[in-house]
């Protein structure tokens, strides 16, 4: 196998990043000691050099040799003279082992390329895996982003330090078959550690490996390669069907979030294009694709709801909800009580002197805090507020509502100094307290 099948200085696979004729100073290699990803780590050394490379090891814990193999992979990495890290993750359940394993093994591997400052990471799978992968697909009646497998390279979006708030997985070897890389390591006098699990065949994967693809090949010669064909045409097709749904959100999306509305409009024209706009929609979230029976239970959802109505539903670790009109999505865990956003602190900050922004006057704000005066208390429901000298009270809700803020805003805790009303997040200050002159102070309402 020649080492030119990995990303080099001169051949660098494309991806969605920015051109660039900066170089990656780090490449991380998903390392955990097998023949595949022992060639990658060794190809890549090759082409990169030892100090550029850092080899990531996952310890899961499923099999008693794991221990061994993690000490193993850190040996090599030394001999090699490349950097390893490596982090220990445990199932939390017994059923769905694949699943779970693989997920446990990218949230270990990202968060050791953010800790290293890495964006590029490199993982092992071949011609051999991806064919696997579009037969498992098949095999789940998946749709055409199931069955267009694992792509070559992707963005995989974070919240990390990282600069540019992405980490790129690359997948060098994916029109390389297992043999060739067998080859390599045997050429090369590679070690690598068989994890006796591969052999057992009540894994799907493993059943499908040993015994399908054998099968299919003697069927039809050439099976593997063509099932990898295959991924490749359906994932240009997949790629205009997102090109398309990106046309028709264009007409539904807005500042806010998707219009019902058009959405629904959309949906009466063509079902499948407002499908696929949909889902679309989740993927550039970042959310999975739901299944068909949930998608039409949303379907039906949208179609029989009243204009005005609130809907909530819950998706992949979030809520999507409906309100005046307009779906957005919230991440599940900033949800307080009964799924309203609650989470969070009140901050002050000092404005600046030349700023016109109205503030609580910084002297009367820290006499009211060596007092122990302030206070936050949770909505108890018919609150009355001022925000403008010349305009009467109102209740809470009735300025919620002028504000357009959604319910599920409505619950950060409200300020008080002493027995006052404050301060109400998205609202603003009490005239009776708030200038915009002299020194002063802002209190936010800062979300968790």
């Amino acid at each position: 196998m020649a080492s030119s099948k990995t990303p080099t200085k001169k051949s660098k696979p494309k991806h969605n990043k920015k051109a660039t004729t900066k170089q990656p100073t780090r490449l991380a290699v998903a390392f955990s000691g097998g023949l595949d990803s022992a060639v990658l780590l060794h190809a890549t050394i090759q082409a990169h050099g030892a100090k550029s490379v850092y080899a990531f090891h996952v310890h899961h814990g499923i099999q008693k040799e794991a221990t061994q193999w993690q000490k193993h992979c850190q040996q090599l990495a030394k001999k090699w003279g490349c950097h390893f890290d490596t982090r220990n993750v445990q199932l939390q359940q017994a059923s769905n082992i694949e699943s779970q394993a693989r997920d446990l093994r990218y949230q270990a591997l990202f968060e050791m390329c953010e800790s290293h400052q890495i964006e590029d990471l490199l993982v092992a799978h071949h011609l051999d895996d991806q064919a696997e992968t579009v037969l498992i697909q098949l095999m789940r009646g998946a749709g055409l982003a199931g069955l267009s497998g694992m792509p070559a390279n992707k963005s995989n979006r974070t919240h990390s330090s990282i600069q540019s708030d992405a980490i790129y997985i690359w997948r060098p070897f994916l029109d390389m078959r297992r043999a060739d890389l067998e080859a390599y390591a045997h050429a090369h006098k590679l070690k690598w550690i068989e994890d006796p699990s591969n052999q057992d065949e009540s894994y799907r994967r493993n059943a499908v490996r040993k015994t399908l693809l054998p099968q299919l090949e003697k069927v039809q010669t050439g099976a593997i390669q063509n099932l990898a064909r295959s991924a490749k045409h359906l994932a240009q097709s997949q790629e205009l069907l997102n090109q398309l749904a990106d046309i028709d959100l264009g007409l539904i999306q807005t500042k806010a979030g998707l219009s019902k509305t058009n959405l629904v409009r959309l949906y009466k024209t063509s079902q499948a294009r407002a499908s696929n706009a949909l889902r679309r929609w989740l993927q550039i979230n970042q959310l999975a694709y739901p299944s068909e029976e949930r998608l039409n239970a949303w379907w039906r959802d949208l179609s029989e709801v009243r204009v005005d109505a609130r809907l909530q539903w819950q998706h992949d670790g979030s809520s999507i909800k409906l309100w005046r009109g307009v779906l957005t999505i919230h991440p599940e865990e900033t949800a307080g009580t009964d799924g309203e956003d609650s989470l969070g602190e009140w901050v002050f900050k000092a404005i600046p002197a030349k700023s016109t922004k109205p503030g609580i006057p910084k002297e009367r704000f820290n006499e009211a805090k060596k007092k122990g005066l302030i206070n936050t208390m949770v909505r108890d429901g018919g609150e009355k507020f001022k925000v403008h000298l010349k305009r009467p009270r109102k209740s809470l809700k009735n300025l919620y509502q002028e504000a357009d803020i959604p319910p599920w805003q409505r619950q950060a805790p409200l300020l008080y100094i002493g027995d006052e009303l404050v301060a109400v997040a998205g609202i603003g200050i009490s005239a009776d307290w708030q200038t915009d002159q002299g020194q002063r102070i802002s209190p936010e309402w800062l979300p968790a």
